[in-house]
């Protein structure tokens, strides 16, 4: 089986190639231009009928099963998990879920069946955009510091936590090198750009347009954070505001858009992000409780078995990750993308291994959506990225690694 799969995905590569050489797009073409290959690969990836990017999301902590798991049709929500009302037709909450190694310290197994492996998100990268600018997209906010998400050729690859180097390192850098002036990512693209449009028709050209339109739209978004300076033919590059605490929403937003923007590109089929560390160790000084995450999990409730601080700080994090698939969904790119989110445990107060909170979304008919009435204790993350591997059509690569054999029932349309 696995030999049929590569030699069908060999001659899918082998159909691209001949869409770039049929165009005229040259090898130097495409290296000077993320934007060129990816136009190219878009056009495609149209043809294809089965979701074909990988999204994983990495929240710490669980949350409380009482204050979690929504109604089966997704009309009634608890506090943790109330944000994704604004999302839920594109959303399916797994219940009475395990974990394979639940607790604090585990974050590099947790989309990984060993510790010495290679990621779920590195894999997806390697068999759903072999022939991307961008292999895979690992983005973090404060996610650096405590264990490690991804893992690429068995080392832990550190999540990018600042959106600036984030969109200089995917859409070209915000200033020239020497003495060159300085630019912007569009003005960085304009020559490849410009020569791709005169080997495309109408359709692909204002295809290119709506992407370069996208990254303008981004890059504003950066310099209005940073407090302007910056201007498409300036001379100052923008200030960017700290990356600290108090900005973590700004910065997971900023993150989230970057994401949705390099997917719509085809920069990468591949992304995650994680929101803070296995150690639970920033802080969110914007809400009411201004201690660590962590804390507001472990005796920051003075006792109070509603936990109103845990509930806080959750439902603020589950807000963020809402928003990255609404921005999917935005973009015109979550029908086509398979988005899981994770975690490390289920009652963190507890570091429980069941009832742990986990979510797929996107998928197009493929997954089942606006519901929540899949799952079992027999089930774990593990089971969930293999679901999403099989909804991919990734599953027979040889490249994937197995992360179980095992579909979770009722998920998959």
């Amino acid at each position: 089986m696995a030999k049929r799969y590569k030699n069908e995905f060999d001659k899918r590569r082998r159909d691209l190639l001949k869409i770039f050489a049929a165009a005229g797009i040259s090898k130097g073409l495409m290296r000077a231009s993320p934007l060129v290959s990816g136009m190219m690969v878009s056009r495609w990836a149209e043809a294809q009928t089965a979701p074909n990017k990988s999204v994983v999301i990495y929240v710490p902590d669980g949350a409380l099963p009482e204050h979690w798991y929504p109604n089966a049709d997704l009309t009634s929500f608890g506090d943790m998990s109330q944000p994704y009302s604004t999302v839920a037709s594109e959303c399916n909450f797994l219940k009475n879920m395990s974990h394979h190694r639940g607790g604090h310290g585990v974050m590099p197994t947790i989309i990984n069946n060993s510790w010495g492996g290679d990621s779920f998100d590195v894999n997806m990268g390697r068999i759903l955009g072999e022939n991307l600018p961008f292999t895979y997209v690992n983005l973090g906010v404060h996610s650096n510091g405590g264990g490690g998400f991804t893992k690429d050729n068995g080392s832990v690859v550190p999540s990018e936590d600042n959106p600036f180097n984030a969109f200089n390192r995917l859409f070209g850098n915000l200033q020239g090198g020497g003495g060159d002036p300085k630019l912007n990512a569009v003005d960085a693209h304009l020559e490849a750009v410009n020569a791709l449009k005169n080997k495309l028709g109408t359709y692909e050209q204002q295809r290119l347009d709506s992407h370069l339109t996208a990254i303008e739209e981004t890059q504003r978004r950066l310099q209005d954070l940073a407090g302007g300076g910056f201007s498409c033919g300036g001379a100052t590059a923008p200030e960017e505001f700290p990356i600290e605490f108090s900005t973590f929403q700004k910065q997971a937003e900023l993150q989230a858009d970057i994401i949705a923007l390099a997917l719509e590109c085809n920069i990468t089929a591949s992304c995650s992000l994680t929101f803070g560390n296995d150690g639970a160790e920033f802080s969110l000084p914007y809400l009411d409780f201004k201690d660590t995450y962590h804390q507001s999990i472990h005796g920051g409730n003075g006792g109070d078995p509603t936990y109103p601080h845990y509930r806080e700080t959750r439902k603020h994090l589950s807000s963020l990750s809402a928003y990255l698939i609404g921005r999917l969904r935005d973009r015109g790119v979550l029908d086509s993308t398979i988005v899981c989110e994770v975690t490390d445990m289920g009652n963190g107060d507890a570091h429980s291994s069941t009832d742990i909170p986990l979510i797929m979304a996107g998928g197009g008919g493929v997954i089942k959506r606006g519901v929540s009435d899949s799952g079992s204790a027999a089930y774990t993350p593990l089971h969930q990225i293999h679901t999403a591997a099989v909804a991919l059509q990734a599953h027979e690569h040889p490249a994937y690694q197995g992360y179980q054999s095992e579909v979770i029932p009722g998920v998959l349309a």
